[in-house]
C-alpha cells in the first residue's frame, strides 16, 4: 500500500518547515519556528501553498498512531472513531470491534492510552502548523492576500481548538461557568512548551475573538478569492461562523450561535433529496467545508476505504456502518433517509422488489434470519451459500444494491458477499466510494444541514419557538413531502430537533459530541425482537448505559506527553 503524500503540488514544498512535524512536536524542547515570511507572503501562490498544508493535515495519515485496522487519518477518522464509535446510535464495523478492548470508553481516563492521545496529538498538530504561519504574518498594514492567509489560518486553528474542547474539557454546564481549566492554549510559534493550564473561559474568548477577527478579515480579500470554486477545502467567512456557531454551542451561548448558524448558511442552499442519496462522495452546493477530493494523499487509509459501504475493507472484511435499530425505528418509508439504511421499511419502499423475493418486514425479525454476533445484530446468517430464508433475504438485499446506480454499482449490489455472517440491520448506502482504485469517499466538514439544525436548536434555547419550527420544516420539506411537525413549541419541538439532527446528520461524526453536549444519558439498548417499540441493536455483551457524569463528565484525560515535556502542567487542575 502506498505511504501519504500529505501535500500534492510543488508549491506545497515550500511549506515543509511547518508541515513534517509529527503529532507530539508542539511539546519539543525547541518549537518548529523555520518559516520565511519570504515563502509565505511573497505572493498569493506562497499563501495559497501554507493553506493547502494546513488542509492537507486535515486528512493526512498519522502513522504513529496506526493500530491494527484502526488508522489514523485526519478530520473525518477522528470525527468517526469519537463522534460514531461512541454513540449509542452507531454501529460502525471495525471499530466497534475494540468495543471490549482498546476501544471501551473507560479508557478515556487512561493517560497512556488511544484514546487520551489521538485527538490530543491531531489537533496540535494543526496548531503547531498554524502557529509557525501565523508567526510570519506581519502585525499590520496586512496586503490583501495576507488578510486572506491569516483569516484561514485562524480559521483552521479554532477548529482544532474546538475539538479539543469537545475531547477534553468539560461539558459548560459542569465548568462552573467557564472558569474550570482544560487545555492548554498555545497561540505563538516561539513560546517555551511550559505552560499552565487554561481556562475554558480563557479558551472561549480567544476563540470568539480569533474567528471574530477572521470573518472582518475575510471581507478584505479580492473578489476572486471569496469564489472558492472547487477548492472548498479554503475557508471563507462563512466557514468561521459556522465554527464560531459550534463553539457557541458548547458554551450555551445560544445568542451567538443562532445568528451565526443563519449567517453561515445564507449562501448555500439544503441538499435536495436526489443529492442526498447520491453518496456523499461528490460536491454539493450545500457544503461548505470540504477535504480535498482527490485521491492523492492517503489512499487506503481514507475514510472512504474503511468506512463507505462499498468501501475497499468494508467489502473485504465483509461489514460496514450501521444505524442502530432504536433510531432506524423512528424512521418512516415516505422520508427518502429510510433508503439509505437496510431495514424492514424497504418493503414498503420497495414493494414489488420484497414480493418478487418473498421479503416480508416480520422476516427481519425472525430468528431464522437474524442473529447476534459480536459486531450487533445480522440479518442472515450465511453470506456465502445461503439457503431457505436466508438466501431469500441475501437475493433481496442483492437486488435493492443494485438500485444505487451513481458511484460503484457492482460492490454495492454485492454487498458483503465474504461476510458468512450476514449484514448489520440497518447497514448504510450513505457514503459511497468513487471508482478511482481507493474507493474514496468525501463527507464534507460542515454542510448547510448543520448550521440549521444548530439554529434550529440555538433558537428553541432563545424562545424562539417559530424559528425553531420553520428550520425543521424548511429540513423535512426537501426529506420528507408527508411530514408534519408533532410539535410546534415545549419539549416535544426540542425532541424533534434532536430527532432530525441524529438522522440527517448520522455517520458524519456528531452523534458521541451531541450526547456530551445535551448532557444525556447514552444508552446502548440491546436486540429484543419481542420489544421492537423499545429495543436497539446492540448484542448483549456490548449493551450498555453510560450516565452523564461517567468518567468525568466523558472527558478523555489529558495525555502523558503534556506532563512530560510541561513541566507547569499541573495535573490536579484537570482531575488527573
Amino acid at each position: 500500500m502506498k505511504k501519504n503524500i500529505i501535500i500534492s503540488s510543488a508549491l506545497a514544498v515550500m511549506m515543509l518547515p511547518a508541515m513534517v512535524s509529527c503529532g507530539s512536536d508542539y511539546l519539543q524542547e525547541e518549537p518548529l519556528t523555520g518559516i520565511s515570511d519570504q515563502t509565505v507572503n511573497g505572493s498569493d501562490a506562497g499563501a495559497d501553498a501554507a493553506v493547502t498544508g494546513l488542509a492537507r493535515q486535515m486528512s493526512r495519515q498519522f502513522g504513529d498512531l496506526k493500530n491494527g485496522n484502526l488508522n489514523a487519518s485526519g478530520e473525518l477518522f477522528f470525527r468517526n472513531l469519537y463522534g460514531e464509535g461512541l454513540s449509542p446510535d452507531s454501529n460502525i464495523g471495525e471499530i466497534t470491534n475494540y468495543a471490549n478492548s482498546v476501544c471501551n470508553p473507560t479508557n478515556f481516563r487512561t493517560i497512556t492510552g488511544w484514546w487520551a492521545a489521538w485527538m490530543y496529538d491531531y489537533c496540535y498538530s494543526i496548531i503547531n502548523s498554524a502557529n509557525n504561519i501565523l508567526s510570519s504574518i506581519p502585525e499590520d498594514n496586512l496586503t490583501q492576500s495576507q488578510n486572506w492567509l491569516k483569516a484561514q489560518t485562524l480559521t483552521f486553528r479554532a477548529n482544532a481548538y474546538y475539538r479539543l474542547m469537545q475531547v477534553y474539557a468539560p461539558r459548560w454546564a459542569d465548568s462552573n461557568n467557564g472558569a474550570a481549566y482544560c487545555i492548554v492554549l498555545r497561540l505563538n510559534a516561539a513560546e517555551p512548551n511550559e505552560h499552565p493550564f487554561n481556562t475554558c473561559n480563557e479558551v472561549y474568548d480567544q476563540m470568539y475573538k480569533d474567528l471574530r477577527e477572521a470573518i472582518e478579515l475575510f471581507k478584505d480579500v479580492p473578489e476572486e478569492r471569496k469564489d472558492r470554486g472547487e477548492n472548498k477545502f479554503y475557508c471563507n467567512a462563512a466557514v468561521a461562523k459556522g465554527v464560531l456557531a459550534r463553539f457557541a454551542m458548547l458554551k450555551n451561548d445560544y445568542t451567538t450561535a443562532q445568528q451565526m448558524a443563519k449567517e453561515a448558511r445564507e449562501d448555500f442552499p439544503l441538499m435536495t433529496a436526489d443529492e442526498y442519496v447520491q453518496g456523499f462522495s461528490t460536491d454539493s452546493d450545500a457544503w461548505m467545508w470540504a477535504p480535498a477530493m482527490d485521491p492523492l494523499g492517503i489512499y487506503y487509509w481514507g475514510y472512504g476505504p474503511h468506512y463507505a459501504c462499498n468501501g475497499h475493507y468494508v467489502i473485504s472484511w465483509g461489514y460496514s456502518c450501521s444505524m442502530d435499530y432504536h433510531l432506524y425505528h423512528q424512521l418512516k418509508a415516505t422520508d427518502v433517509r429510510a433508503s439509505l439504511y437496510f431495514g424492514p421499511l424497504l418493503v414498503d419502499l420497495q414493494p414489488k422488489m420484497a414480493e418478487k423475493y418473498g421479503i416480508t418486514k416480520e422476516d427481519f425479525f425472525s430468528s431464522d434470519v437474524t442473529l447476534q454476533t459480536k459486531l450487533g445484530v445480522s440479518i442472515t446468517g450465511t453470506g456465502k451459500s445461503p439457503k431457505g430464508k436466508n438466501k431469500d433475504m441475501w437475493d433481496f438485499i442483492k437486488a435493492y444494491g443494485k438500485t444505487f446506480n451513481s458511484v460503484r454499482p457492482l460492490d454495492i449490489k454485492g454487498i458483503y458477499l465474504t461476510n458468512t455472517k450476514g449484514i448489520s440491520l440497518g447497514v448504510q448506502y450513505k457514503f459511497q466510494g468513487l471508482d478511482d482504485g481507493y474507493t474514496s469517499c468525501w463527507p464534507p466538514f460542515m454542510r448547510a444541514e448543520e448550521m440549521l439544525l444548530t439554529e434550529a436548536e440555538a433558537a428553541y434555547m432563545n424562545n424562539d419557538a417559530t424559528t425553531a419550527a420553520n428550520c425543521i420544516k424548511e429540513l423535512m420539506a426537501v426529506r420528507d413531502e408527508s411530514y408534519t411537525l408533532p410539535a410546534t413549541s415545549g419539549q416535544g419541538l426540542l425532541d424533534e430537533i434532536k430527532l432530525q439532527r441524529k438522522i440527517e446528520l448520522w455517520g458524519e461524526g456528531f452523534s458521541w459530541f451531541d450526547y456530551k453536549r445535551w448532557g444525556e444519558v447514552i444508552e446502548r439498548r440491546a436486540w429484543d425482537p419481542a420489544d421492537l417499540e423499545n429495543c436497539g441493536g446492540w448484542p448483549s455483551t456490548l449493551a450498555r448505559t453510560y450516565q452523564p457524569d461517567f468518567m468525568m463528565g466523558w472527558r478523555a484525560a489529558i495525555p502523558r506527553a503534556e506532563f512530560t515535556y510541561n513541566k507547569e502542567a499541573d495535573a490536579s487542575l484537570v482531575g488527573l
